[in-house]
């Protein structure tokens, strides 16, 4: 039986110093994560965050895949991810291959949390876009949530999202749009970047 809605005048919201300008100033993405685990109370916390993300006619297309660590189904996704990685490798140097392959392999199977995201089609072209912005929302609101957890997530739609199984593996539908992987952890440094001026990008009109 479907549970009823919950209403957005009966959120929980988590305490937290984190401010919202804190969180988008400070969401980072990176590669490198302590050996700390990520709580099962952290995810959730998240996941809770991604469900508000703006969705339009409230089709509510976002759909997560939470891959245990040490789990069956990480070490087969693992190899997936590795066998695709090393396809990729122009060079045809075998050992090239293999630390390809390795690497996609180690990343998936060391990452201290690891959710994959689809996207559910629409009953149109129209609805399937809105759809996909939606889940893509989802994942930002992870995203800055995670900053609030001393977190950080590295959004991937690389060979670790491509494998032709992948879909079948995890359960997910044939028709689903895949948003991507989602690694999560505490990450070993302060990862930094750089943006243009928003001046450069905004026209005001009159």
């Amino acid at each position: 039986m479907q549970q009823s809605k919950i209403s957005s005048r009966d959120i929980e919201v988590p305490e937290t110093t984190t401010s919202v300008y804190d969180a988008i100033f400070r969401r980072r993405m990176s590669k490198e994560f302590t050996d700390e685990r990520v709580s099962d109370e952290a995810l959730n916390r998240l996941f809770d965050a991604a469900i508000w993300a703006p969705n339009h006619r409230l089709t509510e297309p976002t759909r997560f895949f939470v891959l245990r660590e040490g789990s069956q189904i990480r070490a087969r996704v693992a190899e997936m991810g590795a066998e695709v990685a090393a396809k990729k490798v122009v060079n045809p140097n075998p050992e090239q291959r293999r630390r390809s392959a390795e690497a996609s392999r180690r990343r998936v199977l060391d990452a201290p949390a690891l959710v994959y995201v689809y996207s559910v089609p629409g009953d149109s072209e129209e609805v399937t876009r809105e759809n996909y912005a939606t889940a893509c929302c989802a994942v930002q609101n992870m995203a800055l949530a995670a900053v609030a957890e001393g977190l950080c997530l590295d959004w991937s739609t690389g060979g670790v999202t491509q494998h032709p199984d992948l879909a079948a593996t995890l359960g997910a539908e044939s028709d689903w749009m895949m948003v991507g992987a989602m690694f999560l952890g505490a990450p070993k440094t302060a990862p930094t970047s750089r943006r243009s001026p928003q001046s450069q990008v905004v026209s005001w009109l009159a």
